[in-house]
């Protein structure tokens, strides 16, 4: 045995019951943002099997180390000078982590910052994570202060070096084996799975399958679940796929997993991105899109048997469609309000568009006439061909929930790691396809209403 398994024997026996390798992970950074900084130290713990392997490395961070930060790690610009950057190192630390458990103190932390350098590497990465300020506090709920200054003065551990990345995994993994011991082994592992976020993998499913999805990606994207004949049972989109997936596959067992052979993921930039695919996707695989809870409301204009448009406030269906919608409403008084406020301004006549109140006898002369805002032109033959002209030519302009004049804009995402953009154009709270038909998603207007938050540098009216 080596003095490593020595050293920690109930930590080896507990991680080989989870049945995946085990990293214990910590790294040092050059700050503390997770989308600007950069790593300059890796240290790794992996158990597996029943045994551990220690690793470190120095990275180039590719910029200058803040005087405070080599202060607080003793990590400087000239140790890290002929160090590789974390992109040459990607594939060589890949197969240390992919498809195992990470454990950090602060996991959020060392996991985001690993996940964006992979990414902008170009490799997806993700794994079910463990973090021990979480477990601290759940296994130790008497003491008030759960960091590792904290853990260490009140386990005893012994430190040559604090906040150089080896040495406190190092302190961690004698954390743990404490915990074990005090806190046996069954509240450990009941602990420890419930607190991972994102979860492990199910054991029902097959190895085959879980390799698949624990190569997945923590990002935007559509995921396509096939059989064994590549046919395409469920198509979803995600913000953060693999998370999501482990997720729900930990709370449910979807018979497109059980059914499945493989997946396919598409990445995308944003989860505008991510819907735009999914809709090309679906068509693709002739998938039906499936219909939410929620009932969106939109306006439709049907030619009636004396030629005129008519205003119909119909359901708007998840889905692709030939026409773009004109408004979008979640009530149908809304609309209604919003259909006569909409004739008024534009001009237009509510008897031939037939948005009277019901109570307003059909017998009865026009209002409009009767206030002295139309001449009756619009019963005419050639009166109801230019009415229908101005209906269309004005129902782009019909309110689209409450945004506004945000009748018809383009909007650009942009993934903040690698510097892609894509731009879509947004009409009636739907999305342009290339082959010109329109879709529209449930999910679509709130995350239409993050992205107005953002102002002009994203969104550009149209009309």
């Amino acid at each position: 045995m080596s003095d490593l398994m020595c050293r920690w024997p109930l930590l080896v026996s507990a991680f080989a019951r989870l049945e995946r390798p085990v990293v214990i992970v910590d790294l040092e950074t050059t700050g503390g943002n997770m989308l600007t900084d950069r790593i300059t130290e890796v240290a790794m713990l992996r158990f597996e099997q029943g045994k551990v392997m220690r690793r470190e490395w120095l990275v180039n961070p590719q910029r200058p180390i803040p005087p405070f930060i080599t202060g607080l790690t003793g990590i400087d610009d000239e140790m890290v000078k002929d160090a590789p950057g974390f992109a040459v190192l990607a594939e060589e630390l890949l197969p240390f982590l992919q498809g195992a458990v990470v454990v950090a103190h602060n996991s959020r932390f060392d996991y985001t910052f690993l996940r964006h350098e992979f990414q902008r590497a170009g490799i997806d990465f993700a794994a079910p994570a463990l973090c021990t300020v979480q477990l601290s506090r759940k296994l130790y709920p008497q003491f008030h202060k759960h960091n590792l200054d904290s853990i260490i003065e009140r386990c005893g551990i012994v430190m040559e070096q604090r906040h150089r990345a080896m040495a406190d995994v190092l302190a961690l993994a004698e954390f743990l084996e404490k915990a074990l011991c005090e806190c046996g082994v069954q509240e450990f592992e009941a602990r420890s799975r419930a607190l991972m976020h994102p979860k492990m993998l199910p054991a029902w499913l097959s190895s085959d399958l879980a390799d698949q999805l624990y190569a997945l990606p923590d990002r935007h994207g559509v995921l396509i679940w096939l059989d064994k004949g590549g046919r395409a049972l469920h198509l979803i989109e995600h913000e953060h796929a693999f998370s999501e997936v482990a997720s729900y596959l930990h709370l449910t067992k979807p018979d497109h997993a059980v059914q499945a052979a493989a997946v396919r993921f598409i990445p995308a930039v944003g989860g505008l991105h991510a819907l735009w695919l999914k809709a090309q996707l679906a068509q693709e695989y002739g998938l039906r899109h499936e219909q939410g809870t929620k009932t969106y409301l939109t306006v439709r204009f049907r030619e009636s048997e004396t030629g005129e448009l008519q205003a119909k406030v119909e359901p708007l269906r998840s889905g692709k469609h030939i026409q773009k919608p004109y408004g979008l409403f979640l009530h149908k008084k809304s609309a209604k309000r919003a259909l006569t406020a909409w004739a008024a301004e534009m001009g237009l006549c509510p008897s031939v568009l037939d948005i009277l109140p019901q109570t307003y006898a059909r017998d009865m002369p026009c209002p409009a006439m009767v206030a002295g805002k139309c001449e009756g032109s619009c019963a005419s033959e050639g009166g109801k061909s230019l009415h229908n002209e101005r209906v269309l030519a004005h129902a782009g302009l019909l309110p689209v929930a409450d945004w506004g004049r945000m009748h018809d804009i383009e909007i650009t995402e942009t993934d903040v790691l690698n510097g892609q953009c894509v731009t879509f154009r947004c009409a009636g709270g739907a999305l342009s396809l290339p082959d010109g038909s329109w879709y529209f998603d449930e999910g679509l207007p709130t995350l239409l209403k993050m992205k107005f938050k953002l102002g002009s540098r994203v969104v550009k009216m149209l009309g």
